[in-house]
């Protein structure tokens, strides 16, 4: 069990919910760090699995090594030879991508990533805005019970989007993360916190790229082919998660770092671990994975016990108690 009573931890990261801001003036010497960045990055060649989502992850030295490769921008044939040894690391809906680029590359060998997803950019892009639309007209129903002012800026806002999805060529493409951020603007004053949330949770269900493959072919469309190579790969590329954001003065070294894939850490953003988990129901499961793999390395030699220590107590605080792993096999 977490030591309780020891405060040390507790009171760098966390109270109840809200993350404390750590002593300005504590420095590293204070706290001994377990792992370098090295030892840590070097972690990632041991097919270590993502905290947040539990998928493996891709050491980023390899993926800049496929950034130099000028084949992925030729012929697709080409590219999908060199992306196949990591289609089992893909996420779901790039991994759907890369299946439809496979058996388009026996018909098309010559032609291009690009190319072939505009062959298929006018189906998924009605596909795309079915859904949004479906969506919008939900957020729209609350212009009925909002406060007036409210509900005429919601008016606007809808309408622009409107015009922005049915546009064939728009001059700006729709960005989810510009219209959800322009929703809570417009409803940040809204005193019935209930409704407030009921709003920005139909507006998050909006189709993202990493989560539909009508969206992955929208937006990657416009992109030069060797970009939407490195898109089927980049979400699984493992990064140093900073479990208490920086511009909430987290620390930037391995006592407040976790192990994480782009999508998970980018998707984050600055909100606590708390409201992850929300949004990733299964965290805490994915979480003992990693550490039931990290005491593996440590046996082995290739981990430090303090860090999956200190990963434990870090974790427990700022989930507000709800992942608490189990690091007994540690001292077995």
């Amino acid at each position: 069990m977490v030591n309780k009573g020891n405060n040390t931890i507790k009171d760098i990261y966390m109270k109840k919910k809200i993350i404390n801001p750590p002593n300005k003036s504590l420095k590293c010497k204070d706290l001994e760090v377990p792992l370098t960045r090295r030892e840590l990055k070097n972690l990632l060649n041991y097919r270590i699995p993502c905290l947040c989502c539990g998928k493996e992850m891709m050491h980023p030295d390899i993926y800049m090594h496929l950034t130099e490769r000028k084949e992925l921008g030729e012929k697709a044939s080409d590219a999908v030879k060199i992306l196949e040894p990591f289609e089992d690391i893909m996420h779901p809906v790039e991994r759907q991508v890369f299946n439809m680029f496979k058996s388009m590359s026996l018909k098309y060998p010559d032609q291009n990533f690009k190319e072939l997803l505009n062959l298929k950019k006018d189906v998924h892009e009605l596909a795309l805005v079915k859904i949004q639309s479906s969506i919008f007209n939900k957020v729209s129903f609350y212009r009925r019970i909002l406060p007036k002012k409210m509900a005429r800026q919601l008016r606007k806002l809808m309408i622009k989007t409107n015009d922005i999805i049915f546009d064939p060529e728009p001059h700006k493409p729709f960005s989810r993360r510009i219209f959800i951020h322009k929703l809570k603007n417009i409803i940040k004053n809204l005193e019935n916190k209930k409704l407030k949330d009921e709003i920005i949770d139909i507006a998050r269900r909006l189709p993202r790229s990493s989560d539909e493959v009508c969206a992955f072919v929208v937006k990657n469309a416009r992109k030069r082919p060797e970009i939407i190579a490195l898109n089927l790969i980049h979400s699984s590329v493992g990064t140093f998660e900073h479990l208490t954001p920086k511009c909430m003065h987290g620390l930037n070294n391995s006592l407040n770092f976790a192990l994480e894939c782009s999508y998970c850490n980018n998707s984050r953003h600055h909100y606590p671990i708390s409201i992850q988990i929300e949004e990733n129901p299964y965290m805490p499961q994915n979480a003992q994975i990693q550490a039931d793999k990290l005491i593996s390395l440590c046996k082995k030699g290739l981990c430090k016990k303090e860090y999956i220590q200190n990963l434990r107590e870090v974790l427990y605080w700022l989930s507000d108690r709800t992942i608490e792993l189990d690091i007994t096999k540690l001292y077995v």
